[in-house]
């Protein structure tokens, strides 16, 4: 027998977490009000969903043959309450439906037969063609699109900007400066989250030094040096969140964010096209993404995770045991 974290249930919410950027969802999470029928003993116990996506708040349920043709063996038999199996499970269905909805999360179905499968129901796993068809199937449920956007206030940022280098206030540990979620930093470089992302999974790569030309201020083993750091940032960012591209931008001005810096962007997989590229960098119509305190951590522990050893290494000589956490997640 298949073992349940190789089952097809658990490859399609793998997934729906690498189209929706959501790693650390909850797989067969139970929620204490959505009960079955009493057992014997009279007591009703929480019925589990096959994924629940709090950033979405989404529950996702993988619908096999058995939810939608007669299957003998998973019908057969009766309940305690009394009614056929396949008669309860189809009632177990529609109760996780009701209750979602009922609860303010949306609910999506994949069913099946919107894959490729044997006769007998099983997947025939081709994980780039599935990956599309989970994200078709989210796309038209409308839950693609990132929730908690936030518009975007130019003004306050620019006057905060322009008093002071934030990279500069970050890299000394400032601690007036708002709290950032900083991934890495070494004797030469910082890598941190947006605090203003455009998607999830936004980061910023910069030298600790204030430099403002991308090349100009650096010699080419420096920036050489510098890359080596983007690149180990979007490879773990691409790691963990699987996006479609990792785009890489050297943005800035000299009339503000003067100090150089790399951003490290994931375009989210099945994003239309129109909406890719720089277009996902309009803030003003798109707004920025909110990210809470916990989400923030959760990444940062995750992408630290999938740095190379000579990061992880660098950073554990660098940093003090006891502000080693709390430098990770200003």
């Amino acid at each position: 027998m298949t073992a349940r974290t190789e089952s097809d249930e658990k490859y399609l919410l793998d997934l729906v977490a690498e189209v929706l950027a959501e790693p650390d969802y909850r797989w067969q999470h139970r929620f204490p009000t959505l009960l079955g029928d009493p057992g014997q003993d009279g007591k009703q116990r929480p019925l589990p969903v096959d994924g629940y996506f709090p950033r979405h708040r989404l529950v996702v349920e993988y619908w096999e043959k058995q939810h939608s043709a007669p299957v003998a063996i998973m019908d057969e038999g009766t309940s305690i309450s009394g009614m056929s199996r396949g008669h309860q499970r189809r009632l177990y269905d529609q109760r996780r439906d009701t209750w979602a909805r009922a609860n303010g999360l949306r609910f999506v179905i994949l069913d099946y037969r919107g894959f490729d499968t044997e006769e007998r129901g099983p997947l025939r796993r081709d994980p780039a063609r599935d990956r599309l068809r989970v994200a078709q199937a989210l796309q038209a449920a409308g839950v693609l699109a990132e929730p908690g956007r936030v518009s975007w206030n130019l003004g306050p940022y620019v006057e905060q900007a322009r008093g002071s280098c934030f990279i500069c206030r970050l890299a000394q540990a400032d601690p007036d400066l708002p709290p950032h979620h900083v991934i890495w930093q070494g004797v030469d470089a910082i890598a941190f989250l947006s605090r203003f992302p455009v998607v999830y999974g936004h980061a910023l790569v910069a030298p600790v030094s204030h430099y403002e030309q991308v090349a100009g201020d650096v010699t080419l083993h420096q920036y050489l040096s510098l890359h080596r750091v983007v690149h180990a940032v979007a490879e773990s960012v691409r790691l963990v969140l699987r996006p479609e591209r990792i785009y890489i931008l050297a943005l800035g001005s000299q009339q503000l964010d003067a100090h150089v810096h790399w951003h490290v962007v994931p375009c989210p997989p099945g994003l239309p096209f129109e909406q890719q590229q720089l277009s996902l960098f309009n803030v003003e119509e798109q707004g920025v993404l909110k990210l809470l305190q916990e989400e923030g951590d959760a990444l940062v522990n995750q992408l630290c995770a999938h740095l190379p050893a000579w990061m992880q290494d660098q950073a554990a000589r660098a940093r003090p045991k006891d502000t080693l956490q709390s430098i990770q997640v200003r």
